[in-house]
């Protein structure tokens, strides 16, 4: 952190008015006096920082790829989920093709009019058929050699021609039912095979995620985007009129900071103006590799300021009145006060220094004079 930033600083303001108004000197015997007040004296904590619009985003690609499109330019309104640009995605539309192709064989044969399933229903028929066929014949064969018309033997033979018919139709069933099965499973993977690479697909469609007004484009039609590079930026979105401050304040200032506080904002793009604001959030994370404490402010900024322009403010933490005296009226823990036509060496407690000038903590009162050197 800049040293800067670890200052405690008095607003100029302040001590100009301080100074003029304070310093009542007069001459009395060639010895030069002060009067003793009570003026206010803010006390603030110096940050710096830039101008964000809220809802500030920047938006990036999730996949890796050429730029094949781009449908906006910079200070166009978007909407959410409006594309802004396209990424060239030959590879997955190849597969998604692939993908919808087999689904939608799969769904034709499970049709309940597909040539494939009737096939299927047929061969059950014919089985059943030949089963049935084949019982009737049995039932007969049986009738006959319990009346001893037949020899055994034609009624076994009729008893394995049963069987083995019915064992054909119970495998043409089980075909049946299978292959439908298998059919209803492959059509569900398939459906979530499309679904995964329409997603997939998706990504290379590049959205804004908000509402609000594109404020940068940085990438052109041809570029290969890698999207795990620390460069993958595409555009940055925000809402152009509503404007938010980020500050950093230095960490040990971090328990002076309070949300609602008023800061004083100047901009180098409007030099000599300075903005009143207040702190709206207070971030709950210390910034280990910069060892500051993000804060947000808003101000009436004009709606001209650009995204990103360099902040500096005076956060307001205390406001409050004391008693001041020169730096040069005080030595060692002692002031001449003058009465009258004389000097009284008097034991004062001051506080701290500001531009100059020392606040009295005990010793003096409003009114004293005190001899500065």
């Amino acid at each position: 952190m800049l040293s800067s930033m670890k200052r405690i600083l008095f607003p100029i303001g302040v001590i100009l008015t301080v100074s003029i108004l304070l310093i009542l000197f007069n001459r009395s015997n060639n010895v030069k006096v002060f009067t003793v007040e009570e003026k206010p004296i803010k006390k603030v904590i110096y940050a710096s920082g830039y101008v964000k619009p809220r809802n500030y985003v920047v938006i990036r690609s999730e996949v890796s790829g050429y730029v094949k499109e781009i449908r906006v330019k910079e200070g166009d309104k978007v909407r959410k989920g409006e594309i802004l640009a396209v990424m060239d995605a030959g590879p997955v539309e190849e597969s998604l093709r692939e993908a919808q192709e087999r689904l939608r064989l799969s769904q034709e044969r499970l049709r309940e009019d597909s040539d494939y399933r009737r096939s299927l229903e047929k061969q059950v028929e014919i089985t059943k058929r030949n089963m049935e066929q084949a019982q009737r014949y049995l039932f007969r064969r049986e009738s006959l050699a319990q009346r001893g018309l037949i020899p055994r033997e034609q009624y076994e033979e009729a008893k394995r021609s049963y069987e083995n018919a019915k064992s054909e139709y119970e495998k043409a069933l089980t075909t049946y039912r299978d292959s439908i099965k298998a059919l209803e499973s492959e059509e569900r993977f398939l459906s979530a095979s499309v679904e995964r690479i329409k997603k997939e697909l998706d990504k290379y469609y590049i959205k804004s995620p908000i509402n609000g007004v594109v404020l940068n484009k940085y990438v052109e039609v041809g570029e290969y985007i890698n999207h795990i590079s620390q460069d993958n930026k595409l555009f940055s979105v925000g809402e152009s009129d509503a404007k938010e401050i980020v500050l950093n304040v230095d960490e040990e200032y971090a328990s002076s900071i309070k949300s609602g506080m008023k800061v004083y904002i100047s901009l180098d793009v409007y030099p000599g103006r300075v903005f009143e604001g207040r702190l709206v959030l207070i971030e709950g994370e210390i910034n280990k590799n910069k060892k500051t404490l993000e804060v947000k402010a808003v101000a009436d900024l004009p709606p001209e300021v650009p995204a990103n322009a360099t902040v500096e403010a005076n956060i307001l933490v205390e406001d409050r009145k004391a008693l001041v005296i020169p730096k040069s009226a005080y030595k060692n823990g002692f002031v001449y006060k003058y009465e009258k036509v004389r000097r009284v060496k008097v034991p004062v407690k001051v506080g701290e220094e500001v531009n100059g000038y020392l606040e009295v903590l005990e010793g003096l009162k409003k009114g004293d004079k005190v001899v500065v050197e």
